[in-house]
């Protein structure tokens, strides 16, 4: 078993390395083939979270496209992805974890029972929303705080300090900020008051 699971992973680490940039078509392939073999995903969050592994980037890109078909499938990893999220640094793979973070909040959050709901602790929680704020409050692109911003929201559902921090962090930075960042700002923040409204 194990002979065919490095196997997977080699063919894997093929495709990845295949992958010339970061357009979305270049992705979507690879995405597919994962898709298909549930397996691909055990390796695939390996080597995302690698230390020194050229091809991690190009994993969390697919791994965000993976979990926004199948995040049933990260709940078995969550503690590794949660665990690992605040080491990825550079800016699109930090954009792709934020969005895994925002479905992941999400889910959590929804009505209905799933395998994330099963799955997640507090402690999860805890480091998501530690996390979150780094990222709000550090130098990173619209998408990654826009990303942060609701997963923060969605987390402060349930964990009512949240809301309290981000809305003034939101309004402190808000002049500061670029047009993107404003209008994600403005719906998080008017979901805020509809809440405290309800």
């Amino acid at each position: 078993m194990k002979t065919v699971k490095d196997m997977s992973k080699y063919s894997l680490l093929k495709e990845l390395n295949a992958i010339q940039d970061a357009g979305r078509e270049n992705r979507v392939k690879v995405t597919k083939k994962v898709l298909k073999d549930q397996e691909l995903f055990q390796s695939l969050i390996e080597i995302a979270f690698e230390k020194g592994n050229d091809l991690s980037v190009k994993a969390i890109w697919i791994l965000e496209l993976v979990c926004e078909k199948r995040l049933d499938w990260l709940a078995f990893n969550l503690t590794y992805f949660i665990e690992n999220i605040d080491t990825i640094k550079e800016e699109s793979a930090v954009r792709s974890i934020a969005k895994i973070c925002n479905l992941v909040a999400q889910d959590y959050n929804s009505k209905f029972e799933s395998p994330i709901k099963l799955t997640i602790t507090q402690n999860h929680v805890s480091q998501m929303i530690e996390t979150c704020f780094e990222w709000l409050l550090s130098d990173y692109k619209v998408a990654t705080k826009a990303h942060a911003m609701e997963s923060l929201y969605f987390l402060g559902i349930k964990t009512g300090w949240i809301h309290y921090e981000l809305k003034m962090i939101i309004e402190k930075n808000l002049p500061l900020e670029s047009p993107g960042y404003a209008t994600r700002a403005k719906k998080v923040l008017e979901s805020m008051s509809k809440d405290t409204a309800a």
